[in-house]
């Protein structure tokens, strides 16, 4: 039996494979999302304005703000000159910089890095920087764990990600300096990477495919319900500092986990160590209170049985390895369609595969037409998934209430995605969310802000901007799925990494449109808004892969969309057969009757 039906033998979801995946899941899900979305707390920018001189009122020392809402002007104070009889006064014709700091007013009495840093007025751009170099961080970590994982091991990389994400987490609550501050910033993300990416793989990687899709679901949700913990933590933990501590001490729960957790067994296999795979099947099955055959497991991998005696082999297997059914690409987790359902190498009488590149998907204008589009997608997916988030703390009313709003939508989204995919198609779904989001994100911003209609507006701009986060993050889901779908078996992994590398250039891109606010709330959601509206439109240009077979060659992607269906010797298939293990949706396609 292949390793897919040992899992089954020992009880999809049995004692253990239960135990580690709420273990997994939880230190894989909740702390990096902690971590990700902690800075829009960390960095706020509260209410300020110059500090009055020495022996002068605000009121006499600082003018009025331009926009005559009543406020102080923030950036400007009036000149301090001397009279012909030395003394001090205050020159109302002249207006300069803020020469003696400033006085920050924070509304709920919180502590934030911009506070003690002083990040405003002509330093502002720093703190949008901070949020950038977050990002930066989580490009980097996506090309270095997705690799690292596949060398040294999916538990070894989590762990280790984990107790490092402790050491940078804690360490940045000790900095008062804004290199140390950005530097650790850039680390926090960049090992976010190892615990989301891999724990996400390894979790996928002790399940049989049909359990693939119920735990992929699970895990997605699980984010959500992390994402909108911080809420909470941040409205009790307001200093910045103990806050940074409360959502990084619980990183140091890895080293328990060390003697808990097993390596993934199907990694072991694809590196040679077949003994230390046995073993840990019988730790498991004794643990789920199943007895092992008498003969012993014998696992199919790679077109050959193992058994349980066989001594490991292929220990100096060079980089050649594979991780059975899953893949990481610059970070993302696709299938791995280079193999048959059996895991065997495919056969072609013989002959060596072609290698094929990127210039491969260049000489076909329909698969280059679509690898555009999806990249535009997912640009743009990231971009405005992670700024609606950031630019929650600019809404009106309680900014712990709004971001607990706009994270907790992300949990029913999870599911509805899941079913309008299964339900429309996945170009529908894709459209529809890209329409609506941009259309929620135009109507937040044409919304007046005027504080003396604030009443009036207050809670439909934050009602829009909580559905355009519902839809944004119900298309950034089917992008997930239609990512690995759309583009042929050779250069599935190479179009689906361009596609999340481009999603990783929004998100870093995302905290300077959020800056836009500064010089007119009109921009930043109308930016959003018009950049997802485009993708809705360009989305119609893409192929239904709903229920197509996945095109293993470049003239069957071709073909996707096209009135003639797909051919293949053999008989072609009704369906995508393969499990689609990626992202956020994981939806086991060939499980699809049982969701209905």
């Amino acid at each position: 039996m292949d390793l897919d039906d040992i899992w089954v033998f020992l009880g999809d979801f049995g004692r253990y494979q239960t135990l580690a995946y709420i273990l997994i899941t939880l230190i894989g899900t909740w702390l990096p999302a902690w971590q990700i979305f902690g800075i829009i707390f960390t960095a706020d920018r509260p209410p300020f304005h110059c500090r009055a001189s020495e022996g002068f009122s605000v009121e006499d020392s600082v003018p009025l703000s331009p926009d005559d809402n009543g406020t102080f002007s923030q950036c400007e104070m009036y000149a301090v000159s001397e009279d012909g009889n030395g003394t001090a006064i205050v020159n109302m014709s002249r207006v300069v910089a803020c020469t003696n700091g400033y006085d920050h007013q924070p509304i709920y009495g919180e502590n934030t890095i911009v506070m003690e840093l002083d990040l405003v007025c002509d330093q502002e751009i720093l703190a949008s920087t901070a949020q950038s170099i977050l990002f930066c961080g989580v490009l980097a970590g996506a090309f270095i764990f997705g690799q690292l994982s596949d060398l040294i091991g999916r538990k070894t990389v989590l762990l280790v990600s984990v107790l490092l994400q402790a050491a940078a987490g804690i360490s940045i609550a000790f900095v008062y300096e804004y290199h140390w501050f950005v530097m650790l910033w850039f680390f926090i993300g960049m090992f976010e990477q190892g615990m989301n990416l891999t724990e996400y793989v390894l979790v996928m990687e002790m399940f049989s495919p049909k359990m693939r899709s119920i735990a992929g679901c699970i895990n997605n949700i699980s984010w959500g319900v992390g994402v909108t913990l911080l809420a909470p933590i941040a409205y009790f933990l307001r200093d910045w500092r103990k806050m940074q501590l409360a959502i990084s001490i619980p990183c140091l729960v890895a080293i328990p986990l060390w003697f808990v957790l097993y390596e993934s067994v199907r990694w072991l296999l694809s590196r040679g160590r077949h003994t230390q795979a046995f073993k840990i099947l019988r730790r498991i099955a004794r643990f789920n209170g199943i007895s092992p055959p008498p003969d012993g497991f014998v696992i199919t991998h790679e077109g050959r049985n193992i058994r349980e005696s066989a001594e490991p082999d292929g220990a100096n297997n060079d980089l050649a390895h594979s991780n059975g059914n899953l893949a990481t690409v610059s970070g993302s987790k696709i299938p791995d369609h280079g193999q048959d359902p059996e895991g065997a190498p495919s056969k072609e009488d013989g002959k060596k595969a072609k290698t094929h590149t990127f210039i491969d998907i260049l000489r076909s204008w329909r698969v280059f037409r679509n690898l555009l589009i999806m990249c535009y997608s997912w640009f743009v997916n990231s971009m405005v998934y992670y700024g609606v988030s950031l630019y929650s703390s600019n809404l009106a009313g309680d900014k712990y209430f709004n971001f607990f709003l706009i994270a907790m939508v992300e949990i029913p989204a999870y599911i509805v995605v899941t079913f309008t995919l299964i339900w429309w198609g996945r170009r529908p779904t894709l459209f529809l969310f890209h329409l609506l989001a941009g259309v929620a994100c135009v109507v937040t911003a044409c919304l007046p802000r005027d504080p003396e209609r604030a009443a009036e507006y207050e809670i439909p701009r934050i009602v829009s901007a909580v559905v355009g986060k519902f839809c944004i993050t119900c298309s950034f889901g089917a992008a997930f799925l239609y990512g690995t779908e759309i583009f042929p078996t050779p250069v599935r992994n190479i179009g689906f990494g361009i596609s999340s590398f481009f999603g990783r250039v929004g998100s870093i891109l995302a905290p300077f449109v959020v800056y836009l606010d500064k010089v007119s709330n009109f921009i930043p959601l109308n930016i959003f808004g018009g950049l997802s509206l485009l993708a809705a439109g360009l989305v119609l240009l893409l192929p239904e892969t709903r229920n197509k077979p996945l095109p293993e060659t470049m003239k069957e992607a071709e073909m996707l969309g096209r009135t003639a269906p797909v051919s293949r010797s053999g008989g072609s298939r009704g369906r995508a057969s393969e499990p689609s293990n990626n992202g956020i949706l994981n939806v086991a396609l060939q499980d699809e009757d049982d969701w209905l």
